[in-house]
């Protein structure tokens, strides 16, 4: 696979990403179908799908560059939050979600953003190794974080000098 088919995601692409991170994560884990075109149909999005050879929608990563809260569309605060990641269970550990991080990682730096910020759910042993792997450093556990009950770990990663 080249990095070609790691592609932007949009508000057009919004009902094919709600269908795979159905597939991808629990219910309670899950966004719904609005929530994803207001997160692609928003001007700060920095957002990418994956493509298997068959040009199908095998991964995709949400993220936003973040503002702080005011009037409008708020000051640029130069950080950024990947809010979701997913990669098809027959798509995984073929370095779909690797590639999709390095691109978004290139997008935020394109608008400005220094440090990249998530959250990944503390027992998923998997996308943990992968985020640490990438240079991501745990800040804070955040208890009770996700809807079951569950904690989450918040991870960062400075994009400066890199």
């Amino acid at each position: 696979m080249e990095a070609s088919d790691v592609l932007p995601l949009t508000a057009l692409d919004a009902y094919a990403c709600w269908e795979l991170n159905r597939r991808c994560f629990a219910d309670h884990e899950t966004y719904d179908l609005a929530t994803f075109r207001l997160l692609l149909d928003s001007p700060d999005s920095v957002s990418y799908q994956s493509l298997d050879a068959g040009r199908r929608l095998v991964g995709f990563l949400v993220g936003l560059v973040d503002r702080a809260p005011g009037r409008g569309r708020g000051r640029l605060l130069g950080s950024g939050h990947i809010i979701a990641v997913g990669v098809a269970p027959e798509a995984r550990r073929q370095g779909h979600a690797r590639r999709l991080l390095a691109v978004a990682e290139q997008g935020f730096r394109r608008r400005g953003v220094a440090i990249v910020h998530l959250e990944v759910h503390a027992a998923n042993a998997a996308a943990y190794r992968l985020y640490a792997s990438a240079g991501y450093s745990v800040t804070q556990r955040l208890t009770r974080y996700y809807a079951d009950g569950d904690d989450a770990l918040k991870m960062v990663k400075s994009l400066l000098g890199g």
